[in-house]
């Protein structure tokens, strides 16, 4: 018998974990790019941050892909570590919706939404009908899970030797509390856990008085997903699940000392044994936000103490953030990628300012500066491309092979970019060096202006690459006619301007003409950039 109900509950653990994964996974292919949006949003009020977890949580139905999200914009994104901690916050609070459902005896409907979900899942024409069909099929197996597992709790309750177990957890808070960590460890998922528990007690084979220490426990457990998420990133994303670690672990041992009296309090509410599981999850959760929403301002300045950048002695040319061990870990791998993008796009930036310097002094060592730059954007492009090209030979979800391909896109747009500096604004500079040439003052003035508003669509690219900002995408891609059309008007001065016959505008002709169409090109490449960004969110 106790063969036969081993293997009756692991089956309903794993129909249960991949329940869990299934209605994360498409509820965030459905809904992600807007939450990637919300969530990423600099600025904003501390509540107006919590409240974006909490609905975000809601949406997704997993408080593990918010702060997965988050650690990932902590690398790219300048999302302020207060604001990402008291998101953190929200999504807790938000999980709790899915266990106080499943704390109601809706297990009977699990094939009724299982039908459903199928239905939307096969049979939906567009990509995201078929994402929440996804979700809802994996919210029906979340409930045949619980069905199974309610029935085999009910033949565990018969077994004397493991009810004596589950009736000794209640005596030992601190014990309970320490599996319910191992077991959200393992899982990685902290509702798999109460959906368990919800399961043991409803039959009551799981006494009431150890409910709350090990709600405590896989709460605590659960946040070694953010500590997986942001494994072998930057201090950034690392602050981030350090920061749910500590306040999830403060609030275990605040309520450990009082569960009797807490105890008592969700019995007073509801005597029923998994409504006290539910309850017992959103109290310590709304507790959780109410003690630490005022102080994340003060965690974070603790944590940016204690976590402060690694700075590194890697050429700049080399990567600073590829690390081949976290390949297999897709979403990590990208992470990393996309850091190192932004990197590359400020080495970009440093090119297109001496490209300004070069045209105001029309130095040579400016150009040669300018060369050496170029020389090392093009091998950090190669370490980039060799490490996409390796990710892509492992398992990729549809989601994040679009991410790749946009990736490498990027990429070479910025190595475009950078070419287009070198070879021909840094030519054209190194050969009126050597001729002791300069431009006229206008004409250095009219490059100077059309080189500045280039530069302007070059950093609104990135920005938007940063926050993943679609509409702030879809402006650099309307900028690119006013740069075709500055540079036709531009192009038709310097003209206008040879008929007087000045000596340094007939000099600087083939070089001034030259700039203004590889700027024009460089403009192209920002909206290319741009496109990309738009591709990543679709």
């Amino acid at each position: 018998m106790i063969d036969a109900l081993f293997l009756e509950v692991i089956g309903g653990v794993a129909l249960l974990l991949y329940g869990v994964r299934l209605t994360g996974q498409g509820f965030e292919l459905a809904f992600g790019a807007r939450l990637s949006r919300l969530l990423a949003a600099p600025g904003g009020s501390r509540a107006r941050a919590f409240g974006a977890g909490a609905l975000g949580t809601t949406v997704v139905q997993s408080s593990g892909a918010i702060v997965t999200l988050l650690i990932s914009f902590a690398e790219i994104s300048p999302l302020p570590l207060a604001q990402s901690l008291a998101v953190v916050l929200g999504a807790d609070l938000g999980s709790t919706l899915t266990v106080q459902i499943l704390s109601f005896r809706i297990y009977r409907y699990a094939f009724l939404v299982i039908a459903g979900g199928t239905g939307l899942f096969l049979w939906g024409k567009r990509g995201p009908v078929r994402a929440v069909g996804q979700g809802v099929l994996g919210f029906g197996f979340l409930l045949l899970a619980l069905r199974f597992l309610s029935g085999a709790a009910s033949g565990i309750g018969e077994v004397a030797s493991l009810r004596m177990v589950m009736a000794d957890l209640g005596a030992a808070p601190v014990v309970a509390c320490f599996w319910g960590i191992v077991l959200s460890v393992l899982f990685q998922s902290g509702t798999a856990v109460l959906v368990l528990m919800i399961a043991f007690t409803q039959q009551g084979v799981l006494g009431v008085e150890a409910v709350l220490p090990l709600v405590l426990g896989a709460n605590v457990g659960a946040t070694s997903v953010a500590f997986t998420a942001a494994s072998g990133l930057a201090a950034g994303g690392r602050r981030v699940a350090w920061g749910h670690m500590l306040m999830k672990t403060a609030g275990a041992l605040l309520f450990l000392p009082l569960y009797p009296v807490a105890q008592e309090l969700l019995s007073a509410i509801s005597p029923d044994p998994s409504r006290i599981v539910a309850n017992a999850h959103t109290m310590f959760n709304l507790t959780l936000a109410l003690l630490f929403v005022p102080f994340v301002p003060r965690l974070a300045a603790f944590l940016e103490r204690l976590l402060p950048e690694r700075t590194s002695s890697a050429p700049r040319g080399a990567p600073v953030y590829l690390d081949r061990d976290h390949l297999p870990v897709a979403g990590a791998a990208l992470g990393q990628v996309a850091r190192e993008i932004v990197r590359m796009a400020d080495m970009v930036q440093e090119m297109l300012d001496m490209g300004m310097e070069a045209v105001r002094t029309a130095s040579g060592e400016t150009a040669e500066r300018i060369a050496r730059a170029d020389d090392e954007v093009d091998r950090l492009t190669r370490e980039i491309k060799v490490f996409l090209s390796a990710l892509g030979e492992g398992s990729l979800d549809s989601d994040q092979m679009q991410r790749s391909v946009a990736y490498i896109s990027i990429v070479s747009d910025l190595e475009k970019i950078g070419d287009f500096v070198d070879k021909t604004l840094g030519e054209h500079i190194r050969r009126m060096a050597e001729r002791s040439q300069r431009f006229s003052e206008e004409g250095a003035r009219e490059l100077e202006g059309y080189l500045l508003d280039v530069e302007s669509m070059f950093r609104e690219a990135v920005s938007a690459f940063v926050t993943r900002d679609r509409k702030a995408a879809e402006i650099v891609i309307a900028r690119k006619k006013e740069v075709g059309r500055k540079e036709r008007e531009l192009r038709l001065a310097h003209i206008l301007r040879l008929r007087k016959g000045s000596p340094e505008t007939l000099e600087s002709s083939a070089a001034h003409l030259d700039i203004l169409s590889s700027w024009k090109v460089i403009g192209s490449h920002c909206a290319s950039i741009a496109f990309s960004v738009i591709q990543t969110g679709e």
